[in-house]
């Protein structure tokens, strides 16, 4: 059993993941996408938090022990039917919750 004291909270983690996100945004997605994510982001942008699972396997070279790792998904999503726009997820994040080893690894929209 993992001491949950050393741990990130899901929350704090996805606040964590989001900066990360932001930062490297700029490099990593098409300039389109960013405008995009900053026109839509107030009405229509998610930050979806969950622990990792084993998917993240084919990207890491370890082990994902699901309590130690965050999933952290931003995106915009549209719910108006009608709407052009289909939901967009600009990066899937695997982040570390332990305090003491950060670690991040995200796979980017193309």
């Amino acid at each position: 059993m993992t001491d949950s004291s050393h741990l990130w909270t899901l929350e704090e983690i996805s606040g964590q993941a989001y900066e990360v996100f932001l930062e490297l945004a700029p490099d990593n997605l098409k300039a389109q996408d960013i405008e995009k994510f900053n026109q839509d982001r107030e009405e229509h942008g998610f930050i979806e938090e969950d622990i990792a699972d084993e998917s993240w396997n084919t990207f890491v070279e370890f082990e994902i022990e699901p309590e130690d790792y965050a999933q952290v998904i931003v995106g915009l999503e549209y719910d108006s039917v009608g709407i052009e726009n289909k939901d967009i997820i600009f990066a899937k994040i695997l982040i570390s919750r332990d305090k003491a080893a950060s670690f991040c690894h995200i796979i980017w929209k193309d």
